[in-house]
């Protein structure tokens, strides 16, 4: 569901007991059905699903059809639910292939070299996208949604030698492959003919009845209420927060265990955000080429009030490195023993064999996928909740971002370190990191916005003159693009690249506030406009705040956690995950 403009939905997955689990998963599969065979019906009446986009979804689908498998008013209606939002989201992607369907054309697709097989050319993609008539340079999302569907249809040019001439024709019908039921279209926790949910915050227990179809078929309602415990995180949510119709799914496991969960989902306030003319102070976040990102704040003054801040994720990619590997090496064998098998008789014994050696290696990918999605997971919540407590330490309350546009490079880098550091910038963690942001920065009530990056990396922020990138200060023979130290001839300024482009991007977050407080109204401008101003250190609020009341000599090791000598207390900052998942994860 979309948020309001004073609140903001927050969705606490819980596991139902397994006493309710069988029941669970029954329901699930019955409506599972339903919703493909809705889906199905409806695929050809795509188009009019994009014209209306507000009000209940259920409503719009039962102007077109009624329940494929009759069992209850109520459960249709939340499963029809289901089917329209999904229609909706497609009728999106499928305006969005509208657009650039004109444009698709052979320059899109690099040809077959000696040394690389033919792929999509990513430089060409976006500045088609850019030239379109309807200009998307104000909407982040609108963009990444424009450039999947154009690198979808290169997919699908590259396997069918030919473009997609419809939408259908490129997308296939979204069928669900595992159960998803919303509560939304029901009566509500009281009065609802679907389910039954009451709280009871005291003890911290919710109280879940709904109906399922028995073994037999027959629908009817769990004779006893499902307890579910609520976390803590989730009791303190609900606390002077409204409760909104839950969302019954399921989740599949590698080794195929399936089991129930209950999406909770909550609307909480938005922090009211505070006037242009109080806001004093703006943290620059720049995507680093050597580290995840660097921050640093900048006052309206052009003054640099704080020291750089890098977030080094070294440890956190030899893991994903290690991971993606795993997976290729995998796939490698995959595709060996899919070939021998084939070589086979259709009788021979052996055939038995590859088909549970696939079945192993089937298993073990998916759980290295499980694996390194919760890792990016993580990271991005870490990542997150450090960009708030810098601009909360530094009295920051707007954040000036680069813009998710960047999220792909071009080329593929030389030897193994080139080739991941492309990836790194190409994964979508930054694109998790962009909306945990989006969220999070309305329940603090943090002004959010995102700068164009042209330019940032190669201008001096002290006289925004351009400016050369080397591999070290020491080795200046050469200069390289992606050289990790800035140095300008002009005023003799250097530093590294990624602090210079957190400056640069701090710098066009001053811009922008300037322009909101003389004249309510601004868009980003270039690191070029005469309206950014050359920014100055100075050395106030870069200190730490509370110094260590003795010498930290060294500090002192306690597993996957270092302190210093000298503090009293530490603060540990990580995702929704417990602290020991999250170590093992990203430790």
């Amino acid at each position: 569901m979309r948020a309001g403009r004073l609140v903001q939905a927050l969705t606490y997955d819980v596991r139902l007991p397994d006493e309710a689990q069988a029941d669970a998963l029954r329901l699930l599969d019955a409506s599972r059905q339903v919703v493909n065979q809705a889906l199905e019906i409806l695929w050809p009446s795509l188009s009019e699903f994009g014209e209306h986009t507000r009000g209940p979804a259920w409503k719009q689908v039962g102007q077109y059809i009624g329940s494929p498998q009759p069992h209850g008013d109520r459960q249709w209606r939340c499963e029809s639910e289901v089917v329209g939002r999904l229609l909706r989201q497609q009728a999106e992607r499928k305006k969005a292939f509208e657009l650039i369907a004109p444009i698709l054309c052979d320059g899109f697709i690099r040809p077959q070299t000696e040394k690389r097989p033919p792929g999509k050319n990513r430089p060409a993609i976006k500045e088609a996208i850019a030239a379109l008539p309807k200009s998307l340079d104000d909407d982040e999302t609108s963009f990444v949604t424009l450039q999947n569907v154009i690198e979808q249809a290169c997919n699908h040019f590259l396997r069918m030698d030919q473009w997609p001439a419809s939408y259908e024709d490129l997308q296939p019908i979204p069928l669900l492959k595992v159960g998803m039921l919303t509560y939304a279209g029901d009566d509500g926790r009281e009065k609802g003919q679907a389910y039954r949910m009451s709280l009871d915050l005291d003890t911290g227990v919710a109280r879940f009845r709904f109906r399922y179809p028995d073994e037999q078929g027959i629908w009817r309602w769990r004779k006893v209420d499902t307890i579910i415990s609520l976390p803590a995180c989730l009791k303190e949510r609900l606390t002077g927060s409204q409760l909104l119709a839950p969302t019954l799914r399921e989740e599949c496991r590698t080794d195929g265990k399936r089991f129930a969960v209950l999406d909770v989902i909550v609307e909480v306030e938005k922090e009211t955000l505070s006037g242009w003319e109080s806001v004093e102070r703006v943290l620059g976040a720049d995507w680093g080429v050597h580290s995840l990102f660097t921050a640093t704040a900048v006052d309206e003054h052009s003054q640099q009030v704080s020291r750089p801040f890098f977030l080094e994720t070294g440890s956190f990619d030899g893991r994903q490195a290690r991971t993606r590997r795993q997976i290729d090496v995998l796939k490698k064998k995959v595709a060996r023993y899919k070939q021998e098998r084939d070589a086979l008789a259709p009788d021979h014994l052996k055939r038995a064999w590859y088909q549970e050696r696939l079945a192993l290696y089937g298993r073990e990918i998916a759980r290295c996928w499980r694996k390194y999605e919760q890792r990016n997971r993580a990271l991005a919540h870490l990542a997150s909740n450090v960009l708030l407590l810098l601009a909360r330490v530094h009295g920051c309350s707007l954040l000036s971002m680069e813009s998710l546009k960047t999220l792909k490079t071009t080329g593929r880098g030389r030897g193994v370190r080139g080739r991941w550091r492309n990836y790194c910038n190409n994964t979508t963690v930054r694109g998790e990191i962009w909306h945990l942001l989006r969220y999070k920065c309305h329940l603090e009530g943090l002004r959010f916005q995102t700068c164009p990056p042209r330019g940032t990396s190669h201008t001096c922020p002290h006289c925004s003159t351009p400016a050369k990138t080397y591999r070290a200060p020491d080795q200046r023979s050469k200069d390289i693009r992606w050289g990790r130290w800035m140095w300008c001839e002009e005023c003799g300024f250097n530093g590294d690249r990624d602090y210079c482009a957190s400056l640069n991007i701090a710098r066009l977050g001053v811009a922008y506030l300037i322009s909101m407080k003389l004249t309510g109204n601004a868009r980003s401008c270039s690191i070029t406009d005469p309206r950014v101003k050359p920014v100055s250190y100075t050395g106030t609020g870069s200190a730490l705040l509370l110094p260590p009341t003795n010498s930290p000599v060294r500090p002192m090791l306690s597993g996957k956690m270092c302190y210093y000598p000298g503090w009293y207390g530490s603060a540990f900052l990580q995702s929704s995950q417990p602290k020991a998942v999250f170590l093992r994860l990203c430790g």
